[in-house]
């Protein structure tokens, strides 16, 4: 299984352009599943001011 956040969060989100690849996104709230992709809800999200 591959875990990735819902992009459209990640453009908005003010950690943008930190590298969030060590969170644990096999833990967060699933979305969405296509094949072998789940789609989360990054928690770690704060909308950019």
């Amino acid at each position: 299984m591959n875990f990735q956040p819902k992009g459209g969060m990640c453009a908005t989100c003010c950690h943008a352009l930190r590298d969030c690849s060590a969170l644990p996104f096999a833990s967060m709230p699933v979305l969405a599943r296509d094949g072998q992709t789940v789609i989360v809800r990054c928690t770690e999200f704060q909308r950019r001011k």
